[in-house]
């Protein structure tokens, strides 16, 4: 075995083909993925190897840094053959060869992709070593389908290879809509108890205490942040998942708007009231907002 696999490791896509057969497709296909996953995820030889460095030690590298490996097979990948007219399917120092070997002894994901009207190889017709090629099942794309196509071959792909641009950016803004959302429950809640604390003093004792509205208006200004934040991903995700990215918009909206209502007309006489109000619903709000986000996934469409 040239490589073990870790999940951390396993970030990359590493498209196989043969220069006499795919060369075009195969940069067209590398720089749509690209647009999918990012150009640093993507491998191909001809842009991936930097003069001077060890051919075959490279390919080795970098397939031990992939996720998958995508076979090209156009209409003559079969039957090329060297210039003795050895086909070059049977050479096991042929790189292409080599690759999907490598790829198929080692239990990586392997994703046949037929170039126009070219069709999958029989096991049969195959040196023994790539056998396992001819029984994965094989994505056809073209120039006519090539949005389609590739759109496809992208999801098929993120199952084993996750991260894509779109998920990745997703995931920032969860991450950040969460940092805001706890460090504002966190704020409401401590000051929650300590305004329950002292409730029953009328006399502007939470002012004294340290708790002005300001304060306790801080984790108001990070919920339509936070809301912000899921409604600009809102577009990136699943369609049956974007309810959940609503109703956290919804509840974000409703629960500012109603708390900074119900301060603007309590008497300036209770003000322990109204912050603990203040303090209670943010909390109850951000809880729920949290709920919603952990049932939407985050995972882009």
């Amino acid at each position: 075995m040239i490589f073990g696999q870790t999940a951390a490791a396993n970030e990359k896509i590493f498209v196989n083909y043969r220069r006499d057969d795919a060369g075009g497709y195969a940069g067209r296909l590398s720089d749509t993925l690209s647009g999918y996953f990012g150009s640093d995820r993507v491998f191909r030889d001809v842009t991936g190897i930097d003069y001077g460095h060890d051919f075959e030690q490279a390919i080795d590298d970098k397939l031990s840094e992939s996720g998958a490996l995508i076979v090209l097979i156009g209409e003559q990948w079969l039957d090329v053959t060297d210039a003795e007219g050895n086909r070059r399917l049977d050479d096991p120092n042929d790189y292409v060869t080599r690759e999907i070997a490598i790829a198929l002894e080692n239990g990586m994901p392997v994703l046949p992709v037929l170039i126009g009207d070219a069709r999958m190889p029989r096991p049969e017709d195959l040196p023994e070593r790539l056998q396992g090629l001819g029984k994965r099942n094989a994505i056809t794309i073209t120039d006519e389908r090539w949005d389609h196509d590739l759109d496809r071959l992208a999801k098929v792909i993120a199952i084993d290879v996750p991260g894509s641009v779109a998920q990745r950016r997703l995931d920032r803004m969860k991450y950040m809509a969460l940092a805001l959302l706890l460090a504002s429950g966190t704020i409401a809640t401590l000051g929650f108890c300590a305004a329950l604390g002292i409730w029953d003093s009328p006399d502007g004792s939470l002012r004294a205490a340290g708790f002005p509205p300001l304060l306790s208006g801080l984790p108001f200004m990070a919920i339509p942040l936070a809301g912000a934040l899921i409604l600009n991903g809102q577009s990136l995700m699943a369609a049956d998942r974007r309810k959940y990215c609503a109703a956290a918009i919804v509840v974000a909206t409703v629960g500012t708007i109603g708390t900074f209502v119900h301060y603007a007309i309590t008497n300036v006489d209770q003000p322990n009231w109204s912050l603990i109000v203040n303090y209670g619903v943010s909390t109850i709000v951000i809880f729920i907002m949290l709920t919603l986000m952990m049932l939407a996934g985050f995972r882009a469409k």
